[in-house]
């Protein structure tokens, strides 16, 4: 798994920031990692909670209407602050530099968590009742 997060992060970061970081032994040995899977997590956990918990096992969340594609849109929103969120929390935790590549490889997981969710959202959202057609 560390390598796979390896090389989508290390690939996502060279899109946006050609040079490396000094501290970049430590972005591969634990950083990209942790970032990645907890990015993973809270991507499926979201997409679960959207189409599953608000959609399904919820009734009188339904009635609301939280199967549009204006809230899918507002969760994917939250996948990506929160996908920013815990890149720095991880960088800082483990006493990576506040350089640029750090803010580039926040803007990197926060495209990684946007991605997640889209795919999620694709292969999880069969199941739910109200929410099958959100958002294409």
């Amino acid at each position: 798994m560390q390598q796979f997060f390896n090389s989508l992060y290390t690939f996502f970061v060279g899109l946006l920031y050609d040079r490396k970081t000094p501290f970049f032994g430590q972005y591969k040995a634990g950083i990209f990692n942790d970032t990645g899977f907890y990015t993973l997590l809270t991507a499926l956990g979201l997409v679960l909670v959207f189409y599953y918990l608000f959609n399904h096992l919820a009734p009188r969340l339904t009635h609301l209407g939280l199967y549009r594609p204006l809230h899918w849109l507002l969760v994917l929103l939250l996948v990506a602050g929160l996908g920013a969120l815990i890149a720095w929390r991880v960088s800082t935790g483990q006493q990576a530099g506040a350089d640029a590549y750090m803010r580039y490889f926040i803007v990197a997981n926060t495209l990684v968590a946007v991605l997640w969710y889209v795919l999620f959202s694709l292969a999880l959202k069969w199941g739910s009742h109200h929410a099958r057609r959100t958002p294409f």
